[in-house]
């Protein structure tokens, strides 16, 4: 057994170290014959040419094989052929390089032509590359397992711990200058890279940080300003260094810095010391990036940096929480300011330069949800300042300040919001305010977020007012975040209760905007109005919520839709369609998704109450605000409105014809059937109209109303023919075809089958129009049918036997139903409602001889068996007038 497992070892082994060789075996002969096959094409190419110009001079060759020589093929590589290169000149050396210009030395590194990349092959990258920064690493490691090693043991006191760590760090360093000329002349002779010095220059960087920063934050060896410059000629080294030495040094010295004080364990922590100690990184690692424009490196020192944030959010208590809040927006600072602006140059370079003031002002979220302290609310400040000095340098960045308000208004969500009471009081006598003790007008528990919100209101505002001639960015996001922020505020403060104090503060900041569209419109920029236009009409709405409630809001809410989509018409922008969506999705929501709306004191008047300004008013502003915008172009928004304005139409229907049965308790929970037999006749009505406006217009939003509308009554219709009064002995009127059975069935069947002849055939689903004339000609059937149960049994039409007369009457109803089918079918030319009819008739024959022959006796018998000949004799007659009769030959 033993010797089989080393028998398949050996060859397991075997086939890895044969496989790998034949790896760079394969890949040498794949080089050989590309080669061979390049030159071959150029030999060709260089054949056909020279034949070419023989034909052109007039050679030809003697013998009867002669044919003319065809163009040369195309060589089979991209590079361009040798004969369009210019010779170069006898005698001259071919291999001499071109000597490289003055100028490029003295050009930015992010300008400079990368060199071409030499060939390496596996066994290279493993020995000269991957073993060198796997050593740099495991060099690392085990200095500062070693130090751990000591301090746990107690052989060394902190000073020795951070002495020996610096020289550690030194001798490391020493050492790569060292070896690095040792090993210039090798590196010149074979043309191949070691990295061997900058893999020992990077561990003593990190070395040297590390020393520093517990001399300084752990054991307080140094002051801090002696630390501080400690940590910061620290940096300056690994800056200088890494000029020298290329990336890795930057690389395993990041790593080293960042991961240092998660490795060396202390009793205590200082949190100001150790966000001083990242700024410092973050800082030296941006300096690099400023002078070798690696990118890169400054994107994983804020991510890094971010992290930190996040685990200091956590570790952090009291003023502590000050040092990962002030540290955001320092940090933010160092990577914008310091980055080079060709890094900008690229699309990609662009949005990664984004992310990490995004991530860094993300990482202080959770301390503001779990804290009440105002240090995440500073460093998120802060930071929208960064941001907006940073957009201004760079017009590129103009995206910036708007990820900065966006965190800023979720810190206004999330935020915790102390409890708090009034600080007035009412004096009441029998419910009747009389007088009003005065208190303070904001309680001292809202004054940290209310001042906060007010902050971050007034700083866009301005920048936004400031900067707007710039770019229309500008001014949206002076009309954007005030807005929202007064939102927030008054969500989280009063929970959307009514407060005329709050709407005083929305019309004032609605009359700021006013002023702001005026200084465009004489500033002759259609684009700034507009912007300013829609935040004072958004501050005028939300004014309005404040001191309205129910349908009324909803309402107030729906009349700003038209103004928005004329201020869009009138200045082009489209950013406004998008705050067109946000209003119509409030309303449909508001109206459409919720259930209190039945609750509502609608009145109890018939027609004229609530219902009519609460559902007809939006209704007719979507529809004029959908108008509008199609002005301009169609899209989504036109027809989300054209969706919106058909479904408020149908629910105010719908709602009406509730209240007609429920006046003023729209919210009972009973649904009489001639209710439920109205709104299913509604539902097939406005399916109609909608089918009718789509014929007239176009419009595809109306094609999909009367879809949506026609399956919801249809799905009603079902549950009528399921839930029929014979079958639940319900009362339907006394009137005769005048009753609660007409709307149930008669018109929803004639409805549907006005539906099938005018719905355009190649925009309907398949199996539409079938399932819609079935269900016309089962409602129609059970229509002629309950209503002969309904002449019978007018009160009660359930459990009731079927006398002779009923008996009879019901055959000679169903042929005349299938004689009027038959007549329509002939009139239109329509062979399924002829088929129909035959289906009908059928019915009537099969009851005729089935049941009649029995249940029927005497004169009833034969009364039911004549008509029902006639019947069928006129039928065959009409059949062979009307359908059967072929034209005559001309």
């Amino acid at each position: 057994m033993e010797g089989l497992i080393l028998v398949v070892l050996v060859a397991f082994l075997g086939g890895w170290f044969f496989g790998i060789a034949g790896l760079i075996r394969a890949g040498g002969a794949r080089r050989e014959a590309a080669a061979l096959r390049a030159e071959v094409a150029g030999l060709r190419t260089e054949l056909g040419s020279m034949a070419a110009a023989l034909v052109a001079a007039g050679f030809r060759p003697p013998g009867p094989l002669w044919s003319p020589v065809a163009p040369p093929e195309a060589p089979a590589f991209d590079a361009p052929p040798a004969a369009s290169a210019p010779a170069a000149p006898q005698g001259a050396p071919e291999d001499v390089p071109e000597p490289e210009p003055a100028e490029a030395a003295a050009l930015p590194p992010w300008s400079r032509s990368a060199p071409a990349r030499p060939q390496r092959n596996l066994e290279e990258l493993i020995t000269q590359r991957w073993g060198v920064w796997l050593g740099a690493g495991a060099l690392l490691l085990a200095g500062v397992f070693l130090i751990r090693f000591a301090v746990e043991e107690g052989w060394l006191g902190p000073g020795a711990r951070c002495a020996l760590a610096g020289l550690l760090g030194i001798a490391l360093i020493i050492g790569g200058e060292w070896l690095a000329k040792r090993s210039a002349a090798t590196e010149r002779a074979s043309a191949l890279p070691d990295y061997a010095p900058s893999a020992l220059a990077a561990g003593g960087v990190a070395a040297l940080f590390g020393a520093t920063y517990a001399a300084t934050a752990l054991y307080g060896l140094l002051p801090p300003l002696v630390g501080f410059a400690g940590m910061a000629a620290a940096g300056a080294l690994g800056m200088l260094l890494s000029l020298r030495r290329g990336p890795l040094v930057a690389v395993v010295g990041l790593v080293g810095a960042f991961v240092t004080p998660l490795l060396v364990e202390t009793g205590g922590t200082s949190l100001p010391g150790l966000f001083a100690y990242l700024l410092v990184v973050v800082a030296a690692a941006m300096m690099v990036v400023r002078a070798t424009a690696w990118g890169w490196l400054g994107w994983c020192a804020t991510v890094a940096g971010a992290l930190w944030v996040l685990l200091g959010t956590i570790m952090g208590e009291g003023l502590d929480q000050w040092a990962p809040a002030l540290f955001v927006p320092a940090a933010a600072a160092c990577f914008l300011f310091l980055l080079p602006r060709e890094a900008l140059s690229g699309t990609l370079g662009r949005r990664l330069t984004h992310l990490p003031p995004a991530l860094l002002g993300a990482a202080l979220l959770p301390l503001a949800i779990f804290e009440t302290g105002i240090a995440p609310a500073a460093g998120l400040l802060l930071l929208s300042a960064v941001a907006i000095l940073a957009g201004l340098r760079d017009p590129r960045l103009v995206r910036l300040p708007w990820i900065a308000a966006g965190l800023g208004l979720m810190l206004l969500l999330v935020w915790q919001v102390p409890a708090w009471t009034q600080t007035w009081e009412a004096v009441t006598i029998e419910g009747v305010t009389q007088a009003v003790i005065p208190g303070a007008t904001v309680p001292a528990a809202l004054t940290p977020y209310l001042t906060v919100a007010a902050i971050l209101a007034l700083m866009h505002l301005l920048a936004g007012l400031a900067f707007e001639g710039r770019a229309l960015a500008w001014a949206g996001l002076g009309a954007t975040v005030p807005v929202l922020a007064l939102l927030a505020a008054y969500a989280r403060v009063r929970g959307f209760a009514t407060d005329p104090g709050w709407a005083l503060a929305a019309t004032v900041l609605a009359a700021v905007h006013v002023g702001a569209v005026a200084r465009a419109m004489r500033a002759e920029s259609l684009g700034r109005a507009g912007a300013h236009a829609a935040a004072a009409t958004a501050a005028l709405a939300l004014g309005v919520a404040m001191v309205l409630r129910d349908q009324w809001l909803t309402l107030t809410v729906a009349l700003f839709l038209p103004p928005l989509a004329m201020i869009a018409l009138r200045t082009g922008l489209d950013a406004l369609r998008r705050v067109a969506v946000a209003v119509a999705t409030l309303v449909l929501g508001r109206l459409a998704l919720n259930g209190f709306v039945l609750g509502y004191d609608w009145g109890e008047t018939p027609v004229l109450n609530g219902l009519l300004l609460a559902y007809g008013v939006p209704a007719g502003c979507f529809w004029w605000a959908a108008r509008i915008f199609l002005r301009q172009r169609d899209g989504i928004v036109v027809r989300l409105l054209e969706c919106g304005s058909a479904l408020f139409a149908t629910l105010l229907v719908l709602l009406k014809i509730r209240h007609v049965f429920h006046p003023g308790a729209l919210a009972e929970e009973a649904w009489a059937f001639a209710e439920a037999a109205w709104q299913c006749t509604a539902l097939f009505a406005c399916a109609a109209v909608a089918l009718l406006l789509h014929r007239a217009t176009g419009r595809v939003a109306m094609l999909w109303a009367a879809r949506t509308a026609g399956v919801a009554g249809l799905i009603v219709g079902v549950i009528l023919l399921a839930t029929n009064p014979w079958a639940t002995d319900r009362a339907v009127g006394a009137v005769p075809l005048l009753n609660a059975l007409a709307p149930a069935y008669l018109l929803p069947a004639l409805l549907a089958a006005w539906a099938v002849a005018r719905a355009p055939e190649a925009q309907e689903p398949p199996g539409a129009a079938q399932l819609l004339a079935a269900y016309a000609l089962v409602s129609a059937f059970a229509w002629v049918t309950l209503e002969v149960r309904r002449a019978f049994h007018p009160e009660h039409m359930g459990a009731r036997w079927v006398g002779e007369a009923e008996m009879y009457a019901y055959s000679g109803a169903w042929l005349l139903l299938g004689a009027v089918m038959v007549a329509i079918g002939i009139r239109s030319g329509r062979k399924e409602i002829r088929l129909a009819a035959l289906a009908v008739i059928a019915l009537a024959t099969f009851k005729v001889f089935l049941v009649d022959m029995d249940a029927l006796v005497g004169l009833w018998r034969v009364l039911s068996f004549l008509g029902l000949g006639l019947a069928l004799i006129a039928l065959g007659a009409i059949y062979r007038r009307f359908v059967m009769t072929k034209p005559e030959p001309a």
